[in-house]
């Protein structure tokens, strides 16, 4: 039991009593890290909505999932791209069609066997209206998928189809040859049909678990832990045979029981604490680059939000060299881009105001006194950020560029379950969202396009650029896609629905007693690779 949980046991009037007896459980925690059978106490950073694969929107949620659950591809422990329930697979010449070929021992945590039948089932789930999986569009490269995800076609003709128990087919409507790396994500993970139809949604509560990952679901606390035991019909034996994942929205707290000795390791800390934890914990400092994009978007169901003079006025004025090097100061990135400068054989386009000619705060002034903004009547904006200390103070020095223009802005926050909810059902003005993810500009550059839903925040919708991205979509090969992904984003950049901010670089202290934890640009750590070290090693 984490000593904190110890702690609210006691009143204060009786702490005195007690020191000697939490002293004891200090000690005794310190001797469990000698045990073979130690509890691996990670922090998350918040309380995941669900654990249905298909029914998550947010990386929180994904971290757990991607212990739980095992897609045909799979993360590497330096967060490459591996094969999972595949062995392997083929793409036909003309990119359209891919066979997966599964293993061969594939079992789900009750021991009942996982056959290509099962991502079938899995992928027409996703695909049927009545799930409501937001991040359906992440498999819409499957032929007929966006009909039947908007009820026009059965989900017997998704693209997708089994050949024996251990051979699984997509047909894909258009080439995709970044397919392995977007089968990673839950929304291609299989999930148990078996159990679904027994107890339907209950499926994903403790007492009905089942899964294919390294781990199984042992216990949900909401707000308080989620407890997660080793599978034992996994296809690779794992070291950690228990671990739990504690909430943190605020990365103070996560800090505090960190080096409370209550945590092996956390998601974050505060930016103003890593001159500190540089000079006295340097040992447990884990830093890395990370695949990211950070941004403001703007609703455009909203007036003035619909003006494109409007959004390009404050898009210009945003100081993206200041947010990262003065503002936050924890490794972040300025991003003049909409898609992260770490993707490879891509080159984006930078944001050119060019077109703003003088003195650039006079020009966003006159844009705005063309869109009916003076001093007489000024653009008022309710800016919406996560609860968060770097987020805030983000969002406060935006404030402040925009104060340069007269524009009076008011801060809101909430949680991130609240705040993404309230984006996906277009309830903002302004708001700061996050991408994390894939190695190939489409990834971010879709959140764009007027066919993915209602993760397009801020339902940016603009002919030019839906054109070139369904003609990109076309293309197998991946440097003709792309050049037409580089005029899609010329188009969003220059009618700046969203602006780019930074892009993160993760921050995480790490017990050094901890081993097989790799940085990578992706933030990835699967427990099934990490294990208890005597001598401290690091990767």
């Amino acid at each position: 039991m984490p000593l904190s949980l110890v702690y609210r046991q006691f009143s204060l009037k009786r702490c005195c009593r007690y020191i000697s007896v939490t002293l004891l459980i200090a000690w005794a925690f310190s001797l469990q890290a000698s045990s073979t059978e130690e509890t691996l106490y990670l922090g998350n950073s918040g309380e995941p909505g669900t654990l249905d694969p298909h029914r998550y929107n947010l990386r929180l949620e994904e971290t757990l999932l991607n212990d739980l659950f095992m897609g045909l591809t799979t993360f590497s422990a330096q967060g490459q791209i591996v094969p999972g329930a595949a062995t392997s697979w083929t793409v036909s010449e003309d990119g359209l069609t891919w066979t997966f070929n599964l293993r061969k021992d594939l079992r789900w945590s009750d021991g009942t066997p996982l056959t290509a039948d099962d991502f079938v089932y899995s992928l027409r789930r996703l695909m049927n209206p009545q799930t409501a999986a937001s991040l359906a569009y992440f498999m819409y490269m499957l032929d007929n998928a966006e009909a039947v995800n908007r009820g026009k076609l059965p989900e017997t003709d998704l693209g997708v189809y089994s050949q024996g128990p251990h051979t699984l087919v997509m047909q894909l409507a258009a080439p995709y040859p970044f397919l392995p790396e977007r089968l990673l994500y839950p929304t291609a993970f299989p999930v148990p049909q078996h159990i679904i139809n027994k107890v339907g949604a209950a499926w994903t509560k403790p007492e009905h678990w089942v899964s294919n990952g390294a781990y199984t679901l042992a216990h949900w606390q909401p707000e308080a832990f989620i407890e997660m035991h080793s599978n034992p019909h996994f296809v690779d034996s794992v070291a950690i045979q228990r671990a739990r994942y504690l909430p943190f929205a605020n990365e103070q707290a996560a800090y505090n029981r960190y080096r409370n000795g209550e945590l092996h390791a956390i998601a974050s800390f505060p930016a103003n604490e890593l001159a500190r934890v540089e000079k006295n914990n340097a040992a447990s400092l884990r830093q890395s680059p990370l695949l990211s994009m950070m941004y403001l978007v703007f609703n455009t169901r909203r007036p003035p939000f619909d003006d494109v003079r409007v959004r390009t006025a404050l898009a210009s004025v945003v100081d993206q060299n200041l947010l990262a090097d003065k503002v936050l100061r924890s490794g972040a990135r300025a991003a003049k881009t909409f898609t992260p400068e770490m993707i490879t054989a891509y080159q984006a386009p930078p944001m050119d105001h060019s077109h703003m000619p003088g003195d650039l705060i006079e020009r966003a002034k006159r844009l705005l006194a063309e869109a009916g903004y003076d001093a007489k009547r000024p653009l008022r904006i309710t800016l919406r950020h996560v609860s968060g200390n770097e987020e805030k103070r983000v969002n406060l020095a935006v404030a402040g560029m925009w104060r340069q223009l007269g524009v009076q802005t008011q801060l809101q926050h909430g949680t991130m379950n609240a705040h993404f909810a309230d984006l996906r059902q277009g309830e903002f003005d302004v708001a700061w969202a996050g991408w994390i993810g894939e190695s190939n500009a489409e990834h971010y550059l879709g959140l764009l396009a007027s066919d993915v839903g209602d993760v397009n925040y801020g339902a940016y919708h603009s002919a030019e650029f839906d054109q070139l991205i369904q003609q990109a979509r076309t293309h197998a090969d991946v440097q003709s896609r792309n050049k037409l992904l580089q005029q899609a984003e010329a188009v969003a950049l220059r009618e700046a629905p969203v602006v780019p901010l930074y892009s993160l670089a993760s921050r995480r202290l790490v017990n050094p007693r901890l081993g097989g934890w790799y940085d990578n640009p992706r933030d990835i750590h699967p427990l099934r690779y990490l294990h208890f070290a005597t001598d401290q090693p690091r990767p």
